[in-house]
C-alpha cells in the first residue's frame, strides 16, 4: 500500500482540483486562496486573496504544488450540516420506496442526530459543496451510501462510534475523483486501459486527503480506500480478502451496489428497493454474510413487495424470451469458463508482479461461475418449466413474479460478465505480460462473450 500511496501522493496534491473551483466561481459561488500557493520548488503561482478563475487554474494544473490545494482554499458559500439533511430528505421525497425503508425502520431521526454530532472538518464539507455543483449525481450517491451505510451497522448491532466512522466514510468515499483528469472521469466515452488506471485511482487519492484532514480516525481512511474490495479478492487496488478488510469498507461497497440497482438498473422501469432480493442473493458474500444478512433484514423489515412487471407481449412470448436470454447466458459462462482456465495456466508461466492481478481475474471468472450455477438458472427443471408455460394462454401471478425475478437474475449475471469483460479490456490493452499466445486466447473468449451479448441486445 505505501507503494500506491507515495505513487498517488502528487496526484492528491494537484492542480487538477482548481479546475472544479474555478466552475463554481463561474456558477456564483467564489472560490478564492486563502494563502499563497507555491509550486514543489518553491516558485510563487498564486498569491493570499486571489479567486480561482480560469488563468489561476491554468497555472496550477501546469505544476506540481508543494502543499494539496485544498489546504488554501475558501469557498463564499459551503455545505454544512443542514445542508447534508435536505439533500438526505431531498432524497426521501424523490424516491418514495426509500422514504419508506427510511419509516418502516424509523431511521431518519437517527440519521439526522448523526449527522448534527459529527462534527465535520471545514475540509470535509469543502470537498461535498464542489461534488455537488460538479459531480451531482456522485454526491447524491454519497447521501444515499451515509444514510443506508449507516442503517446497516444498525442493523448489525455496531457501536455508536463505529456508526458515526461509517457515516463520515461514506460521506467522503468518492472524494477523490475530485483530484483527477475531469475529461476522463467525466467522460462517456470508451476508456483505455490507462484511463481506467486513472478512474480506479479515486480510491486511493481519497484516502491521502481523508489522512490530510485534522482528527479523521484511521477506520475512515481506511474504508475509502477499500470501498471497491470484495470478499473474494476480486475488487481494487489491493485485491484484498475477507479477512484483510474492514466492516466500513464492506458496508459502503454494500451500499454502492445498492445505489447503483436502484438509480440506474431500476431508472426506466417501477422497480423499486423490494426488488433487489435477487441480486442480494446472488451475491451473499461478497461483503461478508454479516453485511448481507443486516441488508436483507432491512429490506424485509421494509414490507417493500417486488413489483410485478406485465411485459408488453403475451406471457407465453415472454417465457420464451427468457428461455432464450438463459441459453445466451449458458454460451457466455461456457467462454467464460475458457477464459477461466486460461487465466490459471497463464498464472503459473508468467512473471511474479503480474501474478497477483492475475489471480484477481480467475477469482472473478470463478465466482461468477459459481454464482450462475447457484442460481439454478441453466438446471433442466428451469428449461423444462418454462416451456410448460410457453404453451399457456395466461399466467397467474405467482407465476409472473418467478418470471420477474428470473429477468432480474439475467440481468444482473449479464452486468456481472460484461463489467469482467471490460476489465479484462484494460488488461490486456496494458501490455503487463509477454505471454502474447494465451492473452490472445483470452481475447478470443471475450469476442466471444461480446458476440453472444449482441444477440441477447
Amino acid at each position: 500500500m505505501e507503494e500506491l500511496i507515495q505513487e498517488y501522493t502528487d496526484q492528491a496534491k494537484n492542480g487538477f482540483y482548481s479546475v472544479h473551483l474555478s466552475e463554481i466561481s463561474k456558477k456564483g459561488n467564489q472560490a478564492f486562496t486563502t494563502s499563497d500557493i507555491h509550486n514543489h520548488k518553491g516558485v510563487l503561482l498564486a498569491r493570499k486573496g486571489v479567486n480561482i478563475d480560469q488563468g489561476v487554474r491554468q497555472q496550477l494544473i501546469k505544476h506540481k504544488l508543494l502543499k494539496p490545494l485544498d489546504n488554501h482554499i475558501g469557498l463564499e458559500h459551503q455545505a454544512d450540516t443542514q445542508t447534508l439533511i435536505n439533500e438526505f430528505r431531498r432524497l426521501l421525497d424523490n424516491y418514495p420506496d426509500m422514504h419508506a425503508v427510511n419509516e418502516a425502520l424509523n431511521f431518519g431521526p437517527e440519521f439526522e442526530k448523526l449527522l448534527q454530532l459529527e462534527k465535520l472538518h471545514p475540509l470535509i464539507t469543502q470537498k461535498l459543496t464542489v461534488l455537488e455543483t460538479q459531480m451531482r449525481s456522485e454526491f447524491e450517491k454519497s447521501i444515499f451510501a451515509a444514510w443506508f451505510s449507516t442503517m446497516i451497522a444498525r442493523e448489525m448491532g455496531l457501536s455508536m462510534n463505529e456508526r458515526r466512522d461509517t457515516l463520515v466514510a461514506a460521506l467522503i468515499h468518492d472524494i477523490g475523483l475530485l483530484h483527477l483528469d475531469p475529461d476522463i472521469i467525466c467522460s462517456n466515452r470508451k476508456l483505455s486501459a490507462e484511463e481506467w488506471r486513472t478512474v480506479r485511482a479515486h480510491v486511493i487519492v481519497g484516502k491521502i486527503i481523508a489522512d490530510s484532514i485534522p482528527g479523521i480516525y484511521p477506520e475512515i481512511s481506511r474504508a475509502v480506500i477499500e470501498h471497491h474490495e470484495d470478499c473474494f479478492g476480486a475488487g481494487y487496488p489491493l485485491a484484498l480478502n475477507e479477512k484483510q478488510l474492514g466492516i466500513p469498507g464492506k458496508i459502503i461497497n454494500m451500499t454502492d451496489s445498492i445505489h447503483s440497482i436502484r438509480v440506474k438498473s431500476f431508472s426506466n422501469s417501477q422497480r423499486t428497493l423490494g426488488d433487489i432480493k435477487p441480486y442480494l442473493q446472488l451475491n451473499p458474500t461478497t461483503n461478508g454474510y454479516e453485511v448481507y444478512r443486516a441488508t436483507m433484514s432491512i429490506i424485509k423489515k421494509s414490507g417493500l413487495r417486488p413489483v410485478r412487471l406485465r411485459p408488453d407481449d403475451c406471457p407465453k412470448d415472454y417465457a420464451k424470451n427468457l428461455g432464450k436470454q438463459i441459453d445466451i447466458l449458458g454460451e457466455a459462462k461456457q467462454a467464460l469458463d475458457d477464459i477461466h482456465e486460461n487465466l490459471l495456466e497463464l498464472r503459473d508461466r508468467i512473471d511474479q508482479h503480474d501474478v497477483k492481478q492475475l489471480s484477481a481475474m480467475a477469482a472473478i471468472t470463478n465466482r461468477i461461475c459459481s454464482t450462475i450455477d447457484e442460481s439454478g438458472l441453466l438446471s433442466s427443471e428451469i428449461a423444462e418449466w418454462l416451456q410448460k408455460e410457453r404453451v399457456l394462454s395466461d399466467v397467474d401471478e405467482q407465476v409472473m413474479g418467478e418470471f420477474n425475478e428470473i429477468e432480474l437474475l439475467i440481468k444482473e449475471l449479464t452486468w456481472q460478465i460484461r463489467n469482467t469483460v471490460r476489465m479484462f479490456h484494460s488488461y490486456n490493452d496494458s501490455d503487463t505480460t509477454q505471454d502474447t499466445m494465451m492473452m490472445e486466447q483470452i481475447e478470443t473468449s471475450i469476442q466471444s462473450i461480446q458476440d453472444i451479448f449482441d444477440r441477447l441486445s
